[in-house]
């Protein structure tokens, strides 16, 4: 659909995730834009928070002159590290493309990029934060991820697998499956916090 709407002529730019994990938009749809002199923005730079490595990110990202990324920043230090990155030339080693395969090899393509399209769920499950319980997890301690996540993963037992979710899904996810995994790991840390 995206590449239909740049065909018509009738925008200016195109906005569309672009970063290491997603990057299939380079070839046909940035093509397109580029030959209708359309601006190219990306979204989710970091992979709706997949990412956590600013500097492999922007290298990737840096590869394109032309794509404008628009990531969201958690503070003014972040903001002043993705500057940074541009005050000297764009190297991409070796090293740097084992750790975006290391990335890419580790998420697979069933992950949660935020982009809530699943929301609201009828039986109120907190669907995006609760899937990325495992991702919390991975940077914080057992007991910093259920406390922090404690709202999010208690309305999981909410989910009745009525599959509202998996229509809205553009990704195609199995959300209420990928729930149960995340909720398997909080009940983990559950137990062994007590």
């Amino acid at each position: 659909m995206a590449l239909k709407l740049v065909k018509t002529g009738l925008f200016s730019s195109i906005q569309v995730p672009f970063n290491f994990i997603e990057y299939a938009a380079k070839e046909e749809l940035h093509t397109a834009a580029r030959e209708l002199d359309m601006g190219i923005l990306a979204m989710k730079p970091f992979a709706g928070g997949m990412i956590d490595n600013a500097a492999i990110a922007f290298k990737f990202l840096r590869q394109y002159p032309d794509v404008i990324p628009i990531p969201g920043y958690d503070s003014v230090d972040s903001v002043d590290e993705v500057v940074s990155f541009y005050q000297s030339p764009n190297i991409v080693t070796e090293r740097d493309t084992r750790l975006m395969d290391k990335y890419r090899k580790e998420l697979g393509k069933q992950f949660c990029r935020r982009c809530e399209y699943c929301q609201p769920c009828p039986n109120g499950v907190m669907i995006t934060p609760a899937m990325a319980y495992k991702i919390i997890a991975s940077r914080m301690s057992p007991a910093v991820s259920v406390e922090f996540s404690r709202a999010a993963m208690e309305s999981v037992k909410l989910c009745d697998d009525c599959g509202a979710c998996i229509e809205r899904c553009p990704y195609e996810l199995p959300i209420p499956e990928m729930l149960k995994s995340s909720y398997d790991l909080y009940e983990q840390h559950l137990a062994e916090l007590k």
